[in-house]
């Protein structure tokens, strides 16, 4: 009885462990965003300093029409999307099938920061709204970190720099 026991309780601590490391991982990752490449970016602040990020860039226009819809909150955590233009646009972002609140800055073509906003997770069944500026812009940062957020937020001049 007592083994019987030992044993019930040893496979119930398997099971939880089990769940526990899939927990942090995704399950069917979309194959547009696993196809986007993967680059490091600098985010500068000349009063606070430097963020350097890994980011997925968003560069065809699959890519970016795909951005973080249908992708889990721990990949969304892991890798900030870059949507890169080849001219400057006044494309409007949504919320539709993404997994979690997100912030969206917008940068110039020369890299410089014009603004940021928060993008609150659409719920089942409410009508998204569109998100953007009415400024053209060149490049979009979506994040879920509220440490990048702080960098943009506090005063100073912001770029944006690409690693080469």
């Amino acid at each position: 009885m007592v083994c019987r026991r030992i044993r019930l309780f040893f496979s119930l601590i398997l099971a939880l462990a089990a769940v526990n490391v899939g927990a942090d991982r995704c399950n069917d990752i979309p194959e547009v965003f696993v196809t986007m490449p993967k680059e490091i970016v600098e985010v500068w602040n000349e009063n606070v300093g430097r963020s350097v990020i890994r980011v997925r860039m968003a560069v065809s226009p699959h890519q970016r029409a795909a951005g973080f819809q249908n992708v889990c909150e721990a990949e969304i955590a892991r890798f900030p999307l870059l949507f890169v233009f080849d001219r400057d646009v006044r494309t409007r972002f949504h919320m539709q099938n993404v997994q979690a609140a997100l912030n969206i800055a917008f940068f110039s073509r020369s890299g410089s920061f014009i603004s940021s906003q928060r993008m609150p997770r659409t719920s089942v069944g409410q009508p998204g709204r569109l998100y953007g500026i009415e400024s053209s812009y060149r490049y979009a940062l979506e994040f879920s970190s509220d440490e990048l957020q702080k960098l943009l937020s506090r005063p100073g001049k912001i770029r944006i720099v690409f690693r080469r």
